[in-house]
């Protein structure tokens, strides 16, 4: 029997959604640690611009699922996307610290509305055994976005500055209205957590298993979720630092640099396009494992070999975008299918505040690090190297975790 297609009206247009919301995020993340350099002359306020956002996103999604849930998914999507385009504007007129880090706060505010409603239309319309093929082909327009975002972003400097950056930047993030505006499917998802608070006022009414703080996180997620935070705290060495490592370090220019975005998502798009359907089929850990060390590759290939080749620096970037490609989304698909079908907003927004404290933390003490190291070159490579520890880490937990005998484990649960 055939499968049911997933590329439904709706799919498409949180798919197309996604893209436009992610290229501007990438333009920001691959140049905002560049723009404090060059504008206060500080590296660690370019991981604080990255933390910053972070906290806003996690205060956020941390409270993503329930508003998705409450507020209807279209809804969320359309003033999350407002909430984030119109403060960016503030950054192209008023270029100080101050403004920056509030601007950030309210972008990672405005991010965790969009992300989780965003995941959530998708674990709504597809179906769960389809979920990794699903969630492999959402993220896509993550995939795209790190070809075009940092391309643009770099072009968009090179042209008009970091001004003209961030205005295009607000109007790229607006289309996210746009393509919401015309999705139509059942808006707002019963969940039993907010059935129970429309029948019972009384708190002792409520499920047991969604009292208190477990309306807001989905435990079934939790063990996909951390380890997706894991690697994350990993990977925000090449978030944050990229471009001004391979600016100060590697001294190339803008338009080098921005082939490592488009050899990583080329790398991202065929994994997507080949392996969509593997986990789906032959289970998770055949892809994450792979995924993990694939990153492992690409963060020695920065560290040791890239400053002598150019051709390893492209080879890092295939490197990181088999990484990337296969193992967040992955994991996400985890999250959803190993939680009830009717927590799928709540898993989402477990998954994600947890992988934005990740990057909130990493970035922070990366940024740090710089500072103090002795020399620019031996704080790359140190900050490289942690992170090499980190998504070691991240494949051990994931061997120990995600084996098919803990999952049904946890299920029986």
């Amino acid at each position: 029997m055939n499968k049911k297609s997933i590329w439904t009206k709706d799919f498409i247009l949180v798919c197309l959604a996604a893209l436009a919301t992610n290229i501007c995020m990438r333009m920001l993340d691959s140049n905002l640690a560049s723009y404090a350099n060059i504008a206060w002359n500080s590296k660690s306020l370019g991981g604080q611009l990255t933390s910053f956002f972070n906290f806003g996103s996690i205060l956020m999604a941390f409270f993503g699922g329930r508003i998705a849930d409450i507020k209807g998914r279209r809804i969320s999507i359309i003033y999350g996307c407002l909430l984030f385009a119109v403060p960016t504007i503030a950054m192209a007129l008023i270029p100080l610290p101050g403004v920056a880090l509030g601007v950030r706060v309210l972008q990672g505010v405005a991010k965790g509305i969009v992300t989780v409603a965003m995941a959530s239309v998708v674990s709504d319309i597809v179906a769960r055994d389809q979920m990794n093929e699903g969630m492999g082909m959402f993220n896509l327009g993550n995939t795209i976005s790190f070809a075009f975002g940092p391309m643009l972003g770099l072009a968009l400097v090179d042209m008009g500055g970091y001004s003209t950056m961030f205005l295009v930047c607000s109007v790229t993030y607006a289309l996210g209205v746009v393509f919401a505006w015309f999705m139509n499917y059942e808006k707002k998802q019963k969940s039993p957590v907010i059935e129970a608070d429309k029948v019972n006022t009384m708190a002792d009414k409520t499920p047991a298993e969604y009292k208190g703080i477990w309306k807001l996180i989905e435990k079934k997620a939790i063990i996909a979720s951390l380890i997706n935070t894991i690697f994350f705290g990993g990977y925000a060495c090449i978030l944050v630092f990229l471009t001004v490592y391979a600016q100060e370090v590697l001294l190339l220019n803008s338009t080098q640099i921005s082939f490592f975005y488009t050899v990583a998502a080329v790398a991202m798009l065929a994994v997507r396009l080949l392996t969509s359907k593997v986990a789906d089929r032959y289970g998770a850990l055949i892809m994450i494992i792979p995924g993990h060390l694939a990153m492992i590759a690409a963060l020695l290939l920065l560290a040791f070999t890239a400053k002598t080749s150019y051709i390893a620096f492209l080879a890092a970037g295939a490197c990181y975008g088999i990484g990337m490609a296969i193992v967040s989304p992955t994991l996400n698909a985890i999250a959803i299918v190993d939680s009830p079908a009717e927590r799928g907003a709540t898993a989402n927004a477990t998954f994600y505040f947890m992988m934005d404290f990740g990057i909130l933390f990493a970035s922070a003490g990366f940024g740090a690090l710089m500072d103090i190291a002795p020399s620019i070159e031996s704080g790359y490579n140190q900050t490289f190297l942690i992170s090499v520890g980190i998504i070691i880490f991240s494949a051990v937990f994931s061997l120990i975790s995600l084996n098919k005998k803990a999952r049904e484990k946890r299920s029986a649960v």
